[in-house]
């Protein structure tokens, strides 16, 4: 297609370059703020075109060499200066606050990450006529790899194997590690020469060799780590998002840990209070929560294994910690929130535009007094927020 002369002028919020072809906008990865790039036109839609860049005329000051060879990939922002890509995730935050939450002024810092490599404990690789990688951004056209720079070293290694192995019956393969790790496979394979890699392997849900849990450290506590069960991807980054969770909390006697999941806040919590108490909807994360209890010996938390909504009149705490999946909280999820009307509550988002929505529902009655902000995935545009909200 057509290629023409772009200058980036900023990053959207998913950390492509914005530019304009003949008044039209138009979304270049990769292509930093300043820049200007001969680029291709793939995509010309009534309002917008996506590019890509065929040669760079100019080039950032903030641009750097990545690690990371493949285009198109989850790493957004590889090419840019790591403390460029923090100030572009506290812009992005106070924008999008700002924006649909009609909030300003709350976002105090980025914590940033001490390890920028290696650092995931959890990689989701896909598998395409027998070649393994990942699928690029919004597409399925898979971008084959060697490696992943972003991933741990054992994960590497596993990759490293599974290049040489007959994946053509192969759909999707889920790399854990925690030092112990765990494999799960979405088709068929041969494992032998993964298993002495590996602690634990599943085919199609089903335990095919080794331990049916890992356990993963975070701290002075222990975790067990099921196939289904969900945990922060950055360990370092997730003690001190943990931490910053207690210092926002303030004290108190007891706290309600609202969609819990397996555990994780409320454990971690239960050194500083005298009472604990998770909610969680799915019962096996549920039964998983109960094992971590056992686990570390924990005696003053209890969780409840029903909706929120139903359980609402028999819940009392006075503090509340809300950590929901990526689409935010119900509506319903909000009014068992002001109901309960704790003198102060935190909200923890992985997704600044449901945080965004679910903030303003809360501004009639609760102020949001502070927002910060954890990189807990270094070189995308994904970014953890953690918000302390008082009661008016």
């Amino acid at each position: 297609m057509e290629e023409v002369l772009v200058k980036c002028e900023r990053l959207d919020h998913f950390g492509r370059g914005i530019g304009y072809v003949l008044g039209k906008i138009i979304f270049v990865p990769d292509l930093l703020p300043n820049e200007e790039a001969l680029v291709k036109i793939i995509l010309d839609k009534k309002k917008y075109m996506v590019g890509e860049v065929v040669q760079l005329v100019k080039k950032s000051n903030y641009r750097i060499e990545p690690k990371c060879p493949y285009e198109n990939c989850g790493c957004a922002l590889k090419s840019l200066d790591y403390l460029k890509t923090l100030e572009f995730k506290k812009d992005k935050i106070i924008d999008i606050l700002k924006r649909y939450g009609e909030i300003e002024g709350v976002v105090k810092e980025i914590v940033f990450s001490r390890n920028i490599y290696a650092y995931r404990n959890k990689i989701t690789l896909k598998v395409k006529d027998g070649k393994i990688g990942y699928f690029k951004n919004g597409t399925n056209d898979l971008i084959e790899i060697n490696r992943c720079e972003i991933a741990s070293k054992k994960s590497n290694e596993i990759i490293k194997v599974l290049k040489n192995s007959d994946l053509s019956n192969v759909r999707e393969i889920v790399i854990k590690d925690f030092g112990e790790v765990m494999l799960i496979i979405k088709g068929d394979m041969n494992i032998e020469e993964l298993k002495p890699l590996v602690n634990s392997i599943y085919i199609n849900d089903r335990l095919v060799y080794g331990k049916k849990f890992l356990i993963a450290k975070l701290g002075e506590f222990k975790f067990y780590v099921s196939k289904d069960s969900f945990f922060q991807v950055n360990m370092d980054v997730a003690l001190k998002l943990y931490n910053k969770v207690l210092e926002y909390l303030d004290g108190g006697k007891s706290v309600l840990d609202l969609y819990c999941g397996t555990g994780t806040i409320s454990l971690f919590l239960s050194k500083y209070f005298d009472e604990v108490t998770g909610t969680e909807i799915n019962e096996e994360a549920v039964k998983c929560a109960f094992l971590n209890k056992d686990l570390n010996n924990i005696s003053n938390v209890r969780f409840i294994c029903g909706d929120v909504s139903k359980e609402i009149h028999h819940l009392k705490a006075d503090n509340i910690v809300v950590d929901p999946p990526r689409s935010g909280l119900t509506n319903e999820g909000i009014n068992d929130i002001l109901k309960i009307s704790p003198e102060r509550f935190v909200y923890v988002s992985c997704d600044p535009m449901t945080l965004a929505r679910d903030l303003k529902l809360f501004k009639e009655k609760y102020k949001v007094k502070e927002v910060t902000l954890f990189d807990m995935f270094p070189w995308t545009y994904h970014v953890e927020s953690v918000c302390l909200l008082i009661r008016k």
